[in-house]
């Protein structure tokens, strides 16, 4: 499957939440038997043994053959008993991101009142979860499941792309008691995870520097309710703080009056993914990948989107070239996870439509536009601020601030100016 995912929807993916129901597996799992390359050695043994107790009869050799025998029977029946009566599901994951652990938990259930479970080793088999950008980084592993218990195990991937991670199969193993034969239980539940893009971490100056000063910058709100510059005097409420009472209209009127203050509104920025042009139209340098540079503008994207959250800014996101919903000025954590999962779902296969996707043209926010391979003013307003998906790494490192260094209180190189748009 390629990096765009050409299966996912551009739509608000649906996205439950941590106590989203569970769907019960009812079907009785498939069982299969493996011979381990222990199992393949010791059988060998035993056949050799075998010959020769049957070739010179002698007393040893039989009792050595037989116990050696009952032994590979006794691992086959012992196993087998003991995962017949298991039951398991996926507790699905809400999401993943890109260069974290993801963590699949599992629910085993041992429905024998008699016989407990030892050795569980749970695994995805599924070609599809390889496929989709899932490598696995540590398996689901449980030591004793009594009569009767309910226990979890918990199995890490590393998501390697965004997009939809398709989960269908997985395994419950044992090769209890002696190692020798591996049983095994095949469950079918087919599910979807959606994997965000992954966040670099960009310098803070850099996003401070666009908003100072514009019209997305901080300012101050036309409502009351802060602590800041003076807004207005009021009749007084029962509750209001002492240090609010305005002294001077009391003595004139002799009536209590609270003066209200002003509250201060932080920077707005609105991010707008260029994908206007479709891959074969990029102009690419030699020894480039186009997808790759589009991968890299929406990590750009994901990226001044996490900075602005951090900051306590507030911030939406529009796409140019492929439908989107409208998404307005906030912030918080639901609205971070809702514009995550917009850039990851993003489908690059799908044509792309005229229009740069932004809002009203009288929103008060600093726009700062996200092109894969070079700035096109012209999608954007003028005083927007324009990067490219190859400047990635010079937002990402730290700048050297050491003394007598020629670069020090001059403006980094990577951030562009409004209107003439970023270096290629």
């Amino acid at each position: 499957m390629q990096p765009g995912f050409s299966g996912a929807s551009i739509d608000f993916p649906r996205d439950p939440g941590h106590n989203a129901r569970v769907p019960v597996v009812n079907d009785i799992p498939k069982r299969r038997t493996r011979v381990v390359r222990a199992g393949l050695i010791y059988a060998t043994v035993v056949l050799a043994i075998g010959i020769a107790a049957g070739s010179r009869p002698n007393n040893l050799l039989v009792w050595v053959f037989a116990c050696l025998l009952a032994a590979l029977v006794a691992s086959g029946i012992v196993s087998g008993w003991m995962l017949m009566p298991l039951r398991a599901i996926r507790v699905e994951p809400r999401r993943g991101r890109v260069g974290e652990p993801l963590l699949v938990r599992y629910e085993i259930r041992n429905t024998s009142r008699l016989f407990p479970a030892f050795d569980l080793h749970v695994v995805e088999t599924d070609s599809t979860s390889v496929g989709s950008g899932l490598t696995p980084a540590g398996e689901a592993w449980v030591l004793h499941v009594g009569p009767g218990d309910r226990v979890h195990a918990e199995a890490v991937f590393r998501p390697t792309r965004r997009g939809t991670a398709r989960l269908s199969r997985f395994e419950v193993r044992s090769t209890f008691p002696f190692d020798l034969l591996q049983k095994t239980l095949v469950f079918s539940q087919p599910a979807d995870v959606l994997i965000h893009p992954e966040i670099r971490v960009l310098r803070e100056e850099i996003l401070r520097r666009v908003t100072a000063g514009g019209i997305g910058g901080q300012r101050i709100s036309g409502q009351a309710g802060g602590s800041d510059d003076f807004f207005g005097v009021r009749e007084y409420r029962p509750g209001d703080s002492v240090r609010q009472i305005a002294w001077k209209r009391l003595a004139g009127t002799g009536k209590l009056a609270s003066i209200e203050r002003s509250r201060s509104v932080p920077p707005r920025v609105r991010v707008l993914l260029d994908l206007s042009r479709a891959t074969a139209a990029l102009r690419v340098g030699e020894g480039e990948d186009a997808r790759t540079l589009e991968e890299e503008a929406i990590v750009l994207a994901a990226s001044f989107i996490a900075l602005a959250d951090r900051l306590g800014y507030e911030y939406a996101l529009s796409i140019a070239g492929l439908p989107s919903p409208p998404v307005a000025l906030r912030r918080g954590h639901f609205h971070r996870e809702k514009l995550m999962s917009l850039l990851a779902a993003i489908d690059l296969e799908r044509p792309r439509t005229a229009g740069n996707g932004l809002a009203a043209s009288d929103e008060r926010s600093t726009v700062i536009v996200i092109h894969p391979d070079r700035a096109e003013t012209s999608i954007a307003p003028q005083n927007a601020w324009h990067f490219t998906a190859r400047q990635l790494a010079q937002l990402t490192d730290r700048v050297d601030r050491r003394p007598g260094n020629a670069a020090e209180g001059a403006p980094s190189a990577a951030v562009a100016t409004p209107g003439e748009g970023a270096a290629a």
